[in-house]
């Protein structure tokens, strides 16, 4: 585990994953971090990479060849070591091992670098192509954020807000977690999305229209809690299927999941990164607290 503090905010980053485990205001000790239940959901904050949704029937196609590729990829699972360690920035490292080849056929490097500056987390990845062939991937975080003051018999839990205040454009999420080129759109309170125990009931709210670059989360009472803020693509707000979770996950994705019945080249698929040999991507998002 590595961690940061700056006597404002710590941090806990956990080398499987270089996932964040931990977020939280010093004197509060308030724990904004999810911190995993099998009841919902057992996972925090993993790293979507080399595709983040489903691939359509769990495998890739890269010239011709399929390669079987469980949902969000491998990178979750994987080990990082540390290149750097500090007070306020750490940075951990994973690359092509004889595992990953089986799924993703591309050689890689993975860097994920926190920094803390007063109430502020940065997440940055960088993807490095170490091969000599162009590869295509996809990156995205899947934080999950507890909500504040959270009871299980409220029907409000909070409210999400906006960069873009007046309505909320969703694609049509199909079993198996496909898309199918339908949209609909969701009609926002005041600016804002309320948080019940009936906002999911279609699964995921997904934006491709690439418009969101800031969410908020707010309490019950409309004061700010915490701030996401991010230049993707996409954008998915996901909360388990029946209610009664007591978190919610914001999602900048640089990719998408799969359309549905329709197998294609990997290269093809909709959001897709392409990197030539050398080359290196940046992403990556913040985290303000309140």
């Amino acid at each position: 585990m590595e961690y940061l503090s700056n006597g404002i905010i710590e941090v806990a980053i956990s080398h499987k994953g270089a996932e964040l485990q931990s977020l939280k205001k010093v004197k509060a000790e308030h724990e904004y971090m999810w911190q995993g239940d099998e009841t919902y959901w057992n996972r925090q904050a993993p790293l979507l990479f080399p595709i983040v949704g489903n691939a359509w029937n769990k495998e890739i196609i890269v010239n011709g060849a399929a390669y079987p590729i469980d949902k969000h990829g491998f990178l979750r699972d994987m080990q990082f070591s540390t290149l750097r360690a500090e007070r306020l920035e750490v940075t951990l490292r994973a690359s092509r091992s004889n595992d990953t080849t089986v799924s993703f056929p591309w050689p890689f490097e993975v860097d994920v670098t926190y920094s803390i500056r007063r109430n502020v987390l940065t997440q940055k990845w960088i993807v490095r192509n170490t091969g000599n062939t162009t590869m295509h991937f996809q990156i995205g975080g899947h934080p999950g954020f507890n909500l504040p003051d959270y009871k299980s018999t409220d029907e409000l839990h909070g409210y999400l807000s906006f960069n873009k205040t007046n309505q909320l454009t969703s694609a049509v999420i199909r079993p198996g977690g496909y898309v199918n080129g339908e949209d609909y759109k969701i009609d926002l309170t005041d600016g804002r999305l309320p948080l019940t125990n009936h906002t999911f009931d279609c699964d995921t709210i997904l934006d491709c229209t690439g418009l969101l670059n800031r969410v908020t989360i707010h309490d019950k009472n409309n004061k700010p809690y915490l701030t996401t803020i991010f230049q993707t693509p996409v954008l998915a707000l996901w909360s388990p299927c029946g209610g009664n979770a007591p978190f919610v996950c914001i999602e900048p994705w640089y990719g998408c999941c799969a359309d549905e019945n329709t197998p294609c080249e990997f290269s093809n698929r909709r959001f897709m990164n392409h990197l030539e040999p050398g080359q290196e991507f940046v992403g990556g998002m913040e985290i303000i607290v309140e």
